[in-house]
């Protein structure tokens, strides 16, 4: 029994002491003993005087059910053998006294002293508190709670035990008077010397990224370098060639090619063969290289350029982005990403500077199911849109923690193990999962069927502009050539003439 702190049956001697029942020395036994369970069978020994209210109150603050006291009358003069009129126990749920007749003691149904007092627990309302966290709690429309917990405790507490259940999100909750504690807590749980009451679930949770999903396109860089360092040497060598093979063979090459292949410049029909040959050379050339480029614009056009966008831990440690957790130390971090967290002095003044807006240039961390919900909504109000990483950050494992003197540990636990080994607890898990996920896959999809963006038409717009700029400014230049070459000559006066003459 003290191997594995396990008692089945209690035995407590508590005559002596009159009508009133020791509940201080009974009360530090009862919290400090580490050798039996609130299920444990109590067989309490009392005088005719005790108070029986005071008694089973007492039994009922520390969550103890099966107990049977047992009142000893003196024994008679001429006997040594105490006295068993009546037997009795309480059932703190229904007000319900269990009085057993002292004479009809049968050793053979000694299980009638113990009902099973949770078999109706009259509306007796379970609080729990518990963090937010798809799939096990979250919440629906009109402020109603949800998810696979709440199905659980559903299915314990209300239609099994005739109880009801209220989930509360706040710790700042007040308990129900007579208690002071939650009855049950979700992924909060605390350390205890005695009676931890927790029951940990199969699967691990934990925290994920969320990061700024730019889907803005890069596309006057292509613009303004279009080219690489390998393709500038290529039109470099090109355009030095043609001028240098002008100079060199004047009679082969009258007019510079590059003119004749971009500007369709005249030259004689009859060419000699090598210039027919440099000159289609150079027009392969140079055709190749403007469908290729032609090819990358259109490109640019159809297909989105984003900016850098990690998917992984190891991908956001190597990318420029940075994590900010406003109004939490996250030095538990610190291993987890290197280099990555912005302090919490800073992140709180920049989320103090720029609101929600923050979130649009640095990534954050929450939990994983407001992560999915979040890139659920797509584009927030605020203007921006957030996606999540693969891979979360922290992982641990989700308990349920029930009060220290609780008396539904034993059946929540082995009813949770009934639940999940009968493989409706995986099935819902998965389900909901799913139905999570099709969501955001309805959504992408309703993204998907548009085709054509207002954004396409920014990069033709700019492709106008610029081609109408530089046509312009050639055709200013152009017009300014020309009036160079053909301004009117000033003519000399007819005096000034007949002087020279």
């Amino acid at each position: 029994m003290y191997g594995v702190r396990d008692a089945t049956l209690v035995l407590m001697d508590a005559t002596g002491h009159g009508a009133k029942y020791p509940s201080t020395l009974a009360t530090y036994r009862l919290d400090t003993h580490e050798c039996y369970r609130k299920s444990a069978k109590f067989i309490v020994i009392v005088d005719t005087a005790c108070n029986r209210a005071e008694l089973t109150s007492f039994f009922h603050r520390h969550g103890v059910l099966n107990y049977v006291a047992i009142p000893l009358e003196p024994p008679e003069p001429n006997s040594a053998r105490p006295i068993v009129r009546e037997l009795y126990t309480a059932n703190p749920f229904t007000n319900e006294w269990h009085l057993f007749n002292g004479r009809d003691h049968n050793r053979s149904s000694t299980a009638r002293y113990y009902p099973n007092k949770l078999a109706n627990i009259h509306g007796y309302e379970l609080l729990a508190f518990g963090l937010y966290e798809f799939p096990y709690i979250f919440e629906v429309t009109g402020n109603h709670t949800a998810g696979l917990l709440m199905e659980l405790l559903h299915n314990l507490i209300v239609r099994k035990l005739n109880g009801t259940v209220r989930m509360v999100r706040s710790e700042r909750t007040p308990p129900l008077p007579g208690r002071t504690e939650f009855d049950l807590t979700f992924a909060y749980t605390s350390f205890r010397a005695h009676f931890m009451h927790d029951v940990s679930l199969k699967e691990r949770g934990g925290y994920c990224i969320l990061c700024p999903f730019h889907t803005e396109r890069d596309f006057l860089r292509h613009l303004l370098k279009p080219f690489s360092f390998g393709i500038w040497a290529v039109l470099g060598a090109l355009l030095v060639g043609c001028r240098l093979l002008g100079h060199l063979f004047p009679a082969l090459f009258e007019r510079n090619l590059l003119e004749q292949i971009f500007f369709t410049a005249s030259a004689s029909h009859r060419q000699p063969f090598p210039t027919r040959i440099v000159s289609f050379s150079a027009a392969v050339l140079i055709f190749f290289l403007s469908e290729a480029y032609n090819a990358k614009i259109v490109s640019l056009m159809s297909d989105s350029k984003y900016f850098d966008r990690p998917e992984s831990v190891r991908e956001l440690i190597e990318s420029d982005f940075k994590v900010a957790i406003p109004g939490v130390p996250a030095s538990l971090l610190a291993e987890s990403l290197p280099g990555k967290l912005v302090s919490r002095r800073r992140a709180d003044a920049l989320f103090r500077e720029r609101g929600p807006l923050l979130f649009n240039e640095y990534c954050t961390m929450t939990y994983c199911y407001l992560a999915y919900l979040q890139t659920t909504i797509g584009r927030n109000v605020h203007g921006f849109q957030q996606y999540v990483l693969r891979d979360m950050v922290s992982e641990q494992l989700r308990t349920l923690q029930l009060a220290t003197h609780s008396p539904f540990y034993d059946t929540l636990a082995e009813y949770y193990e009934r639940y999940f080994q009968s493989g409706i607890w995986m099935y819902r898990l998965e389900y909901m999962n799913r139905k999570l996920v099709r969501e955001m896959r309805s959504l992408g999809s309703r993204l998907e069927e548009v085709v054509f963006h207002f954004e396409d038409l920014v990069c033709v717009w700019v492709l106008i502009v610029v081609g109408w700029v530089l046509s312009t400014v050639g055709f200013v230049a152009e017009l300014l050539w020309v009036w160079l070459e053909h301004r009117p000559q000033r003519k000399p006066l007819p005096g000034a003439l007949e002087g020279i003459t």
